[in-house]
């Protein structure tokens, strides 16, 4: 994606596999229906860091490795989109993700915080 800065950032997502015994136990933990992985890789703003998502009933949180989740402004209001797309693109093995709606938290609807 090309940011304001004139820069070109890349955004990778994942779906973890809800049969395999760690992310069956992440999701107990967290009350997820789904999880996967998010990376935002040539953001100066964002930390290149693998980040876990968790899809919960109202919301989409974001948990990083070491605690502290560094994604950049710009950046944080183009994940919705994104995360909107990458579900609607893997709705054959999630259909229920490609129903949700993201916002930006101003909003009021559900969520990505």
């Amino acid at each position: 994606m090309k940011l304001l800065s004139g820069r070109t950032a890349t955004l990778g997502f994942s779906l973890s596999d809800p049969d395999d015994v760690i992310v069956y136990r992440l999701q107990q933990e967290h009350e997820a229906a789904h999880l996967g992985m998010l990376v935002v890789l040539d953001d100066p703003e964002s930390l290149e860091e693998v980040v876990l998502w968790f899809q919960q009933e109202t919301s989409l949180t974001l948990v990083s490795q070491n605690g502290e989740t560094m994604i950049g402004e710009e950046m944080k209001n183009l994940l919705p989109r994104y995360f909107a797309i990458f579900f609607d693109d893997i709705k054959d093995v999630a259909p229920d993700l490609a129903n949700i709606r993201l916002a930006v938290p101003r909003t009021g609807d559900k969520t990505l915080h």
